[in-house]
């Protein structure tokens, strides 16, 4: 009988899938030394970012990995710093087609899709701690802003399609019609659903006109008779009924993304913030493949 590989095994086997397929070299230039190449950093990365832990510490817990050493092609764990300076060198845009591919794989010609943004915090430090220096009379900023991470999920499957970083707050809207087309171009959907804050008759055209899909964003006055409505698509919004509620699948996947990587982000540069954001949707992504292999395995 054939062993069952276990979830970290199936995590990493994700990852490296997903960096053959879109054909990442593992040492792209031919002076480097061979020694830890890109794709043993971006497996490593990626199970920090699944386990929300620092450079130093996934270094330890990997080191008493040996079948994931083995794995990603390494004798023993590589130095800390050595993630430190691998994820200044990598980019966002490295990781967000390793993320693409992972969606593209799937077996759905066209999906339902579904945009949603959530905050993720800028500091540790809890909201009882800066009460507390409050009340003792010291010196504390209010921390007001955050990051705004818009996601396009594909709701048949909960992996993200593509996503924009923000300092928040700010409004949805804005990254909205890019995000639209950037989705359709990587996998064509059926439907697209949005809540109030996506009601714009510009995105309700791309998604009919463009994408030629079914709009299903939520109207923002429903109240409001369709003979006062300005706009075509919207009017056409507030005549149907929507039965089946896909726009919540929006918020499992947010919430599982935060359950998983973590509400708040360890970085303070700016560059450093949105890498680490990008790898936190990767390991998600790749989270959710690992999980629905290994349910399939032991039930069936």
């Amino acid at each position: 009988m054939k062993k069952k590989d276990r979830f970290y095994l199936k995590f990493v086997k994700e990852i490296l899938a997903a960096l053959k397929r879109n054909h990442v070299r593992k040492f792209p230039h031919r002076n480097d030394p061979k020694k830890v190449g890109v794709w043993a950093n971006a497996c490593l990365l990626a199970l920090r970012s699944l386990e929300d832990k620092s450079y130093r510490s996934i270094v330890e817990l990997v080191s008493m990995m040996p079948e994931i050493l083995k794995l990603i092609g390494l004798e023993n764990a590589p130095h800390f710093t050595t993630l430190q300076k691998a994820a200044a060198r990598l980019s966002d845009l490295f990781v967000k087609k390793l993320i693409a591919g992972i969606v593209k794989v799937t077996k759905s010609l066209k999906i339902r899709a579904g945009i949603d943004a959530t905050g993720l915090q800028l500091t540790r430090a809890s909201a009882y701690y800066a009460k507390i220096l409050a009340q003792n009379g010291k010196k504390r900023k209010r921390i007001k802003k955050h990051i705004k991470l818009s996601t396009v999920v594909d709701l048949s499957h909960q992996l993200p399609i593509c996503f924009k970083v923000r300092r928040g707050p700010a409004s949805d809207h804005l990254d909205c019609n890019a995000l639209i087309r950037k989705a359709y171009s990587i996998k064509p959907f059926k439907s697209f659903d949005g809540d109030k804050g996506y009601t714009g008759e510009e995105h309700r055209r791309i998604v009919v006109e463009e994408c030629h899909a079914e709009d299903r964003i939520k109207v923002k006055n429903p109240e409001v008779p369709i003979w006062k409505t300005k706009r075509v698509y919207l009017k056409k919004a507030k005549r149907r009924k929507l039965r089946a509620n896909y726009r919540a699948l929006n918020e499992t996947y947010h919430s599982v993304l935060k359950k998983m990587t973590g509400s708040c982000v360890r970085a303070i540069k700016v560059r450093m913030q949105n890498i680490e954001i990008s790898f936190k949707v990767l390991a998600c992504s790749a989270y959710r493949r690992a999980k629905s292999f290994f349910f399939w395995e032991v039930f069936y």
